[in-house]
């Protein structure tokens, strides 16, 4: 047998790395460099029907009918390319050229969400998709229902704000109940108590959270705990982020999605499923939206 040089086995062992990971990339699909931000009608990516915040890949091919649009973002760039149809249309590095059909408009925006976490969000909303379609084929019969009584907003979360409104539930929504909010730490103050006719209340004016803090609050009914819980308020910094990128009134559906995926990046969880609440009712065709607003 001919001797090998070390040089030659190199190459050769580096090539085989070379070709198994190229083969791996090949099976798991390559990387998404871009995402879908909306779509209104039928469209198609490849041989499988379009999702919104599905990765899409270089070489991927969008299908657009007649009064279809689909909106594509990319992830480092942040530029967004609207697609209407009739017309095919193909994912490049940097843009999405039309291969037949009119050419995309282009939108430059700040929005900058990581892969991670729009990967995150469509298996979130695909494992709540499964899992509501084996409920509704099975028997309800014996399924555990929601405690009658109990905190809804803020629990083990992140809020997006120094001034949360509070919401509970109860047997009886007129209480009276009584509220108070503590800090969380060494001296666990009371900030705020307040008795409620109704299961909801908002902090006045003169009481505002601090930022980066975690505060734990209650809720009673003649004596009795409705329930109890903690939530912590985001850092200085991430509060001057949220405000600035807060969409307006008459801002693109795309802007408030990667709104609320910007809110579930930074842990404010809860206050994103509200935001893809009401994207769900805007989108009723996209029951990956309506899964996150649970």
């Amino acid at each position: 047998m001919k001797n090998i040089s070390r040089h030659t086995l190199a190459v050769v062992v580096s090539a085989s790395i070379t070709s198994l990971a190229a083969n791996l990339a090949w099976a798991q699909g390559a990387p998404g460099l871009a995402f879908i931000t909306d779509i209104k009608g039928d469209a198609t990516v490849g041989s499988g029907k379009a999702a919104i915040m599905a990765e899409v890949s270089k070489g991927a091919r969008i299908a657009c009918v007649k009064e279809c649009q689909v909106g594509v973002m990319y992830l480092v760039s942040g530029k967004e390319f609207t697609l209407k149809g009739p017309g095919d249309f193909v994912v490049g590095d940097a843009e999405v050229a039309a291969k037949i059909g009119p050419p995309p408009k282009v939108r430059e925006t700040l929005w900058k969400v990581s892969a991670q976490t729009v990967n995150q969000a469509t298996q979130t909303s695909n494992a709540s998709i499964r899992m509501r379609s084996l409920a509704s084929a099975t028997s309800l019969k014996g399924e555990e229902k929601p405690a009658a009584e109990r905190l809804l907003y803020p629990v083990q979360t992140t809020v997006a704000s120094l001034q949360p409104a509070f919401r509970w539930t109860a047997t009886n929504a007129r209480g009276p109940f009584d509220f108070e909010l503590k800090a969380v730490g060494a001296s666990a103050k009371t900030v705020y108590k307040a008795k409620a006719s109704e299961t909801a209340i908002k902090l006045p004016n003169g009481v505002k959270l601090q930022s980066d803090a975690e505060y734990s609050w209650t809720v009673k009914m003649a004596g009795a705990q409705v329930g109890a819980g903690t939530f912590k308020t985001l850092s200085a910094q991430s509060l001057e982020l949220i405000q600035k990128r807060k969409p307006g009134d008459k801002a693109e559906f795309s802007d408030w999605l990667l709104y609320a995926l910007t809110l579930r990046e930074i842990g404010a969880t809860q206050d994103a499923a509200e935001v893809f609440g009401k994207l769900a009712k805007d989108r009723p065709d996209a029951p990956e939206l309506a899964a996150l607003a649970k």
